[in-house]
């Protein structure tokens, strides 16, 4: 009896990560403005999916890391299969009036709102000064897959 509760946990075990995927949101940033994102899903893994997004935003021409002029964040990741997608745009002036721009991007199984959610979550966890209540976002990409 306890050999087949052995082989029933090691099958469930296996089985949950065969079926995971891989989804990465990569932003291309300069002096506090986001200038571009790369979101690529479908993979095997998030890493994957990273190295990815991350190729994706060099062929643009970003990274280019010689002259100092841009930096290139992973900011979000999923494991999930199937998910519900969401990226937020906020431009906005910080407490000192400069200009500022940031992304979010939110991943979630149930629906449209907690993929905003995670989004908006996203995107105060890598600009602490945003506030969405005071600066606002519009949703620039919603999808499935």
């Amino acid at each position: 009896m306890r050999v087949v509760w052995i082989a029933a946990f090691i099958l469930v075990l296996f089985t949950g990560s065969a079926h995971a995927g891989g989804a990465a949101c990569v932003m291309a940033k300069y002096q506090g403005a986001t200038l571009d994102y790369a979101l690529v899903y479908g993979k095997t893994h998030p890493v994957e999916a990273q190295e990815a997004a991350e190729d994706e935003l060099r062929a643009k021409g970003f990274a280019d890391y010689a002259k100092h002029l841009d930096v290139m964040r992973a900011q979000n990741f999923s494991n999930l299969a199937n998910a519900h997608v969401i990226v937020i745009r906020s431009e906005f002036k910080d407490w000192r009036g400069k200009d500022r721009s940031a992304m979010g991007c939110g991943f979630a199984t149930n629906s449209y709102r907690d993929a905003e959610l995670d989004a908006v979550r996203d995107l105060q966890a890598y600009f602490w000064g945003w506030k969405p209540d005071q600066h606002g976002y519009e949703v620039v990409r919603k999808f499935r897959y």
